[in-house]
This record gives structure tokens, C-alpha cells and sequence, in this order.
């Protein structure tokens, strides 16, 4: 089959940087040939598609990975990267990265996640994969994004099917996604498509600081990992199903717009070889809550986005134990808790938060995630959107706001709507919440929510683009993440 542009981060072409080229723009007579033979195809789909006429699913497909290579064709990888080029002097953002609040130091050392052409003050090459920051707010260690890294890589695993659209060489839109560190300060590296590829899904890698290649897997790994004792890791995996048969008499799903995504929980040794894999589709189907399967988005019920799991401090009748693996599940909007042995599914909490992410255990009952679309507000007699940090208790389901507060002028527009990520600090008074569209992350007191540093995400590409000129040399990604160091390796 034919891959489709579906699901991922989307077309993300650049605003006002039409000026910026990471190559040579493609001549326009191949565009326009395929212009041409977009417009005859979509007009023979759209029919074969209203008619539901023989091979209209085919032909569908077809339509779809045309329209995608002829997007391709138009941009540059630059393009694809950047959300926006903004107005201000390149010389200045690496001063300007870190904000703190107050007269303390980072207590913590923390780690900025990075990707193509981030940090281009202090990589050269493709761009920072991480950069460390630590006391006033000095950088220092950075890891360069190893041209193998990015490559092809090996075959995926047997089994694996492996779509992307046909005409695209993938180690050109690859980056950087997700980021977790292992005990002796490697990097478990999550790669994604930045578009143009179904599903955007492009494997699992681990390097050491210095950014040398030590393995990497070709799958469907995904979204933010937990890494514990051991340099064992856990991770979201995705399969591809035509069509899935659900126990008992559920039903079935049949994504009318291609294959389902169909998430798992998948556990990595050191080596990055999977041992263990959790079905969400029987857990859900063997509780309490298996009517959901019924009324899931057949297309991606779960998407399920962090795997995490319970620390050694539980206590209150929420009915988890140490050990246990907290998910969050984006499209259910909901935090799902999995027996860490049984892998039953436990509890199931929904409240008042939406799409969120980063689901993490602070203490007790307590679990705090990043709630992207919840937030609702009147300021002045107008109602706006926030995305913001709440506190949800397993034993009574009672939910507390810690960031941004009412009366935080500052943020009460700071929105994040498909991305976002927490990391709690070792001593767990102390949090960091990654605002991931805006390109902003603030580090946050738990006990009061009071913002305690601040750190732009805005980018020097000059280096990658070879531009001086003002809309076309400082870009944000809407890739902007940071964790404390070594955060789930306790």
C-alpha cells in the first residue's frame, strides 16, 4: 500500500522565511509535471472515491502519496522543520536562552532536547541533539546530532511494515523527538518524520554524550520513554492493522482513511533488543472500561504518548503500587494505570483535562501531567485558552492547578495544543513544563507554582542556511522540551 500524510506533526512550512534554503531550490519543470498529474489524479480519485468504484481505496491512497510528493518537491527540509522565523538579532539568542527568576541558581543540571539545526550556536553539522544548562545559567555540554543517527538505518524488525511516501528520501526529513537519559548519561534517542511519511513513526536510537551512534531499531517506537533500573527502557510502540478484530463481541475497527495505529507498551534491554510487549487492546477488552474500544477513533484509538511508572513512595487508595506503568492516552483523553506485573488495567482517570501528556507520579496519590487543552479562562471580559500543569489524585479524582496560577499575567496565554512534556526533579519540589508549540519551557516550585527559570527555544540557523538575512536567520521549531538530568533513572 501507498503511505499517506496522516497524523504526525503536519505541514510545517515556514512564515516569512521564503529566503531560507537548506539546498538548492528543485527546478520547476518536474514540479510542474507533477502538479499536473496531482490535478488529473485527485479528479479521478475524487471520483472512484464518491462512486466507491473499484479499486477506489487504491486509488485513494494513490491520491494522497501523489499530493504528498509534489509537497515534498515544492520545500526544502528547512521548511518542513521550521513553525515560524522570527524578527530578532541571531547574535542574540544564545544570551537570552535562560531566564531566572530571583537570585538562585539551577539546582539541577537540566537538559535542553534539541533536533535539526537547533543550537546553532554551538553545532555546526545538523544541529544539537542536547545541550546541558546548570547553575546561573551557563551551557555547558553539548551533544551534535551524528550524521548516522539520522540515516536510513537498518531494516525493520520481521513483521514491521515500513510505509512512507514513495519519492522522499527519509534521512532528509528525520529528526530528533524525544529524548531520555540512562544512569551513565547516554541518550535514548526518539526519531520521528518531520512530514510526508505514515506513519511519522522512525525508530528508537542510543548514543553517548559525545553523540556517537551505540544502536538504533527501525520501528514504530514513539513518543516520550521511561528509562529505570537496569538501562532498562519502556516506550509506546505502534502497529499497523488493516483491520482489528476486538475480543469478545466488541466489534471491530476499520480506518476508512488507511490502517489503524494500534498502541502498545514495549519494553527495551540495554541494547535496545524488545523483550516484553503490553497489548492496550486486551487490557482494555479484559476491564471495567472495554466499552471504550467500542467508541475509540478506529483510525488511532489510544495514541497513547508517555509511558511512565509508579515510584517507591505510593501511598492512598488509588489502588496503584510501585512499579506499576502510568500511560497517558491522548486521544482517550485519559491516564490509564497497568499492573506492573499482571499488566491489568487497573484505574482508568478522566476530568477535566484534554489531550494531554507526560503523565508522572510526584508523590503519594498524586500524579501531575501537562494538560494541553483544558484550560479555559475570562480575562477582561474575554474567554481565552491556556494549556497548563495539574495535579490529579488517583484515590478521589480531586484535580489541583499548580502553573500557571490566576493571577499569572505573564501566562495566561502560553498554549501548547498537540505537545507538551514534564519532568519532575529528583527531590520532587521541583518540576519543568514544556510549553512544546510555544518554544518556551519554564522550571516551576511545586509547592506554591511559582516560575523559577525560564528558556527560549528560539534558534541561530545562519550556520545551516548560509542567511543574513532578518526573517530568515532566527527560527522556532515547536520542538522546545527540556528534562532534568538522568529524570527516570532512580
Amino acid at each position: 500500500m501507498l503511505a499517506k500524510a496522516r497524523g504526525g506533526r503536519g505541514a510545517i512550512v515556514a512564515r516569512g522565511g521564503a529566503t531560507a534554503r537548506a539546498g538548492p531550490r528543485r527546478p520547476w519543470a518536474p514540479r510542474a509535471v507533477l502538479a499536473l498529474a496531482a490535478v488529473l489524479a485527485f479528479g479521478a480519485g475524487m471520483h472512484a472515491v464518491w462512486a466507491r468504484s473499484l479499486p477506489w481505496r487504491l486509488t485513494r491512497d494513490a491520491v494522497k502519496s501523489l499530493a504528498g510528493i509534489v509537497a515534498a518537491s515544492a520545500v526544502s527540509p528547512m521548511d518542513l522543520g521550521v513553525a515560524e522565523f522570527v524578527d530578532v538579532p541571531a547574535d542574540s539568542v544564545a544570551a537570552n536562552r535562560v531566564r531566572l527568576f530571583g537570585d538562585g541558581p539551577l539546582r539541577d543540571r537540566i537538559v535542553l532536547g534539541g533536533g535539526r539545526w537547533h543550537f546553532g550556536e554551538r553545532c555546526g553539522g545538523m544541529g544539537c541533539l542536547a545541550v546541558e544548562y546548570a547553575g546561573a545559567g551557563q551551557a555547558g555540554r553539548a551533544t551534535p546530532i551524528a550524521p548516522d543517527l539520522l540515516g536510513a538505518g537498518p531494516e525493520p524488525p520481521a513483521g514491521v511494515r515500513w510505509e512512507k511516501t514513495p519519492g522522499v528520501d527519509g534521512s532528509d526529513v528525520i529528526t530528533p523527538f524525544w529524548l531520555a537519559s540512562y544512569a551513565n548519561g547516554d541518550l535514548l534517542v526518539v526519531l520521528e518524520y518531520m512530514n510526508f511519511h505514515f506513519p511519522p513513526y522512525a525508530g528508537v536510537a542510543r548514543v553517548n554524550r559525545e553523540g556517537r551512534l551505540l544502536w538504533r531499531r527501525r520501528d514504530y517506537s514513539h513518543h516520550e520513554p521511561w528509562i529505570g533500573a537496569g538501562d532498562t527502557a519502556w516506550i509506546a510502540t505502534a502497529s499497523l492493522e488493516s483491520e482489528v478484530q476486538l475480543p469478545g463481541d466488541l466489534g471491530k475497527w476499520r480506518c476508512d482513511d488507511g490502517p489503524s495505529l494500534v498502541d502498545a507498551v514495549q519494553g527495551l534491554d540495554e541494547n535496545g533488543n524488545p523483550f516484553e510487549e503490553i497489548s492496550l487492546v486486551e487490557a482494555f477488552a479484559a476491564s471495567p472500561w472495554a466499552s471504550l474500544l467500542v467508541a475509540a477513533e478506529p483510525c488511532d484509538p489510544f495514541h497513547l504518548n508517555s509511558v511512565a511508572r509508579v515510584g517507591g513512595d505510593f501511598s492512598g487508595s488509588g489502588g496503584a503500587r510501585p512499579g506499576d506503568f502510568v500511560l497517558s492516552l491522548r486521544n482517550l483523553s485519559a491516564v490509564a494505570l497497568l499492573d506492573g506485573r499482571t499488566h491489568a488495567l487497573k484505574r482508568l482517570v478522566r476530568g477535566t483535562f484534554a489531550r494531554q501528556h507526560s503523565v508522572k507520579h510526584l508523590r503519594g496519590s498524586q500524579f501531575v501531567l501537562f494538560d494541553n487543552q483544558g484550560g479555559r479562562g475570562r480575562r477582561s471580559g474575554t474567554r481565552y485558552a491556556y494549556s497548563r500543569v495539574l495535579v490529579v489524585d488517583l484515590a478521589t479524582g480531586d484535580e489541583t492547578v499548580l502553573f500557571p496560577m490566576q493571577d499569572s499575567e505573564r501566562y495566561w496565554n502560553w498554549w501548547s495544543g498537540l505537545r507538551g512534556r514534564i519532568s519532575l526533579s529528583p527531590d520532587r519540589t521541583r518540576l519543568i513544563a514544556a510549553f512544546t508549540e510555544l518554544d518556551k519551557v519554564v522550571e516551576v516550585r511545586i509547592e506554591d507554582g511559582e516560575p523559577l527559570a525560564e528558556f527560549d527555544f528560539a534558534h541561530d540557523v545562519r550556520r545551516f542556511t548560509g542567511s543574513s538575512a532578518a526573517d530568515s536567520s532566527v527560527a522556532r521549531f515547536g520542538l522546545a522540551y527540556a528534562f532534568y538530568d538522568r529524570e527516570s533513572s532512580r
